[in-house]
């Protein structure tokens, strides 16, 4: 692990001019920490989103849920990528660290992750934002700025994110759905898509937890694999 991000310089300067932007209150700390730990006013309504265009009934359905599936593909390509090098490439969030904790008040002091890049949140909600772009491109614009706004800027400004960690968030999302966009164009795997988005109660119900989950910010799934991890570490040693 790194002891500090990626052009630090550069972040803690970008920090700086945010919050000289947007100084630290009361009202806007309790605002920030609010969207960050409430996920009924920010996770949930990219869940929900796609419940809805996954549920509607029209001559388009099998081909407008092979687009949603897609974004599903992008998802665990972009999941796939971050364990390959997240062992590599990691640094503990800035309220952790001696010379950015100075940019924040006391009361955010250690509580970010030790390891926070990327931004896990930006990069699964504007996967799922960006994958409504070739159905409903207005949509799509609005939850894209509801990431930037409500899910990515709060974490930063609570300490939990550098600059760095959102802009390589964005980046790995625009290249898991370019790539999933090119798998997917395949005939075979369209085919198995197009299959896939017909198969009734088997899909739903494994719709419903990845959207539970896709709301709640994959909370449960992480506690889950933690838990296993330090178990299998436990019996190792």
């Amino acid at each position: 692990m790194t002891p500090g991000p990626f052009l630090p310089d550069w972040n803690f300067h970008l920090l700086q001019q945010l919050f000289r932007l947007l100084p630290h209150n009361l009202q806007r700390d309790s605002l920030a920490d609010f969207l960050t730990t409430n996920a009924l006013v920010s996770t949930w309504i990219y869940a929900a989103v796609f419940y809805v265009y996954w549920s509607i009934e029209d001559s388009r359905r099998v081909w407008r849920r092979a687009h949603l599936l897609e974004v599903f593909v992008a998802f665990w390509l972009a999941m796939l990528a971050s364990v390959v090098f997240r062992p590599w490439i990691a640094w503990p969030a800035p309220n952790l660290m001696p010379r950015f904790q100075m940019l924040y008040p006391r009361y955010f002091w250690n509580e970010g992750n030790s390891n926070c890049f990327p931004s896990h949140s930006t990069l699964i909600y504007l996967i799922v934002a960006a994958g409504f772009w070739p159905f409903k491109r207005r949509l799509s614009a609005v939850l894209i700025l509801w990431v930037l706004a409500a899910i990515s800027l709060p974490r930063v400004y609570v300490g939990g994110h550098y600059p760095v960690d959102v802009l390589a968030a964005i980046l790995l999302a625009v290249v898991a759905l370019w790539t999933a966009r090119h798998i997917c164009a395949n005939p075979r795997v369209s085919g198995l898509l197009m299959q896939a988005s017909s198969m009734g109660l088997k899909i739903e119900w494994l719709l419903f937890l990845w959207l539970f989950e896709l709301g709640d910010g994959f909370r449960s799934s992480y506690s889950i694999a933690t838990y296993l991890a330090r178990a299998t570490r436990n019996i190792w040693h």
